[in-house]
């Protein structure tokens, strides 16, 4: 038969070609001829903040809720959470920066995590409840702890309840004990663990049976390592500086978002389907790795 081809779809994004190996390694480009996301789909990322006037993100931000200082200002004071939203929907094919996995999709910022990196069960659970309850349907949480907690867990279980799918990291503790890691660990959780450049175990990603799928986080030698392939490259908020930029981070965080940007697009698709139907097709079409 004389089938008709067409071009893959190729974001014009400043950094795409040179550096964004990562969304080449989960044939993006393939997905992006199906759909490039709607905005009818909103991605909450549950973590720093979100730098709110980046130029890569500005135009994707609905209100979201800040519950380490409880105010409507869900700013990024430390940048984890403006890399994290970047990965899964930054806007794309714009000639600047960087493309997201779903295009069309919303970010809802929550911040739940403080200056340092780190936040509390408490403001975690009601930042995943408040998502929830605001229309979030996908909820990426790039963050965690080997320390269960039944609040945590309960907010995860309302979440489900409430239609979202909850995506969170496995933890970059692999050579520390390679501890359980919550709320990845959780049942109604997709918990992503992380690869490199040629579909390997990246050094530092957990593992365990709780783990659902694995997604490009990076995998550097180390500090040093000047390759761009070992390294994800996103958006990012120097809050010291004061300085929007884009930079290159690895681990299980930079993993998670991949993920929460196939749901989106899965989503924006068929918004009939349920959480757990999405969280299905994510699971059972991706490569097995052995």
């Amino acid at each position: 038969p004389d089938y008709i081809y067409q071009a893959l779809i190729t974001p014009n994004d400043t950094y795409y070609a040179e550096r964004q190996w990562n969304l080449r390694q989960i044939n993006a480009e393939s997905a992006w001829d199906i759909t490039t996301g709607s905005s009818a789909v909103t991605i909450a990322i549950v973590d720093t903040g979100v730098d709110l006037t980046h130029p890569d993100l500005a135009d994707k931000i609905v209100a979201g809720y800040d519950f380490v200082n409880n105010d409507s200002d869900p700013s990024d004071d430390e940048g984890h959470g403006t890399h994290v939203a970047g990965i899964a929907a930054a806007v794309s094919n714009n000639g600047k920066g960087v493309a997201g996995v779903s295009w069309g999709a919303l970010i809802m910022p929550v911040k739940v995590l403080s200056w340092l990196g780190i936040g509390t069960v408490s403001d975690i659970s009601s930042g995943i409840r408040w998502a929830a309850n605001h229309g979030a349907q996908v909820i990426n949480l790039s963050l965690g702890s080997d320390n269960s907690s039944y609040t945590l867990r309960s907010a995860v279980n309302y979440a489900h309840g409430q239609g979202a799918l909850v995506v969170a990291a496995v933890g970059n503790e692999y050579d520390e004990g390679n501890a359980t890691t919550y709320p990845a660990a959780y049942d109604h959780v997709l918990a992503v663990a992380a690869t490199g450049a040629e579909d390997e175990h990246a050094y530092y990603s957990n593992t365990g049976s709780y783990v659902d799928v694995a997604a490009p986080g990076g995998n550097p030698s180390g500090s040093g390592d000047t390759d761009p392939r070992h390294w994800i490259t996103s958006t990012y908020y120097d809050f010291w500086f004061d300085v929007q930029t884009y930079v290159g981070a690895a681990g299980t965080s930079q993993a998670s978002p991949h993920v929460a940007g196939l749901g989106a697009l899965v989503w924006s698709l068929d918004g009939s389907l349920t959480n757990d139907e999405v969280e299905q097709i994510i699971e059972s079409t991706a490569l097995d790795l052995g």
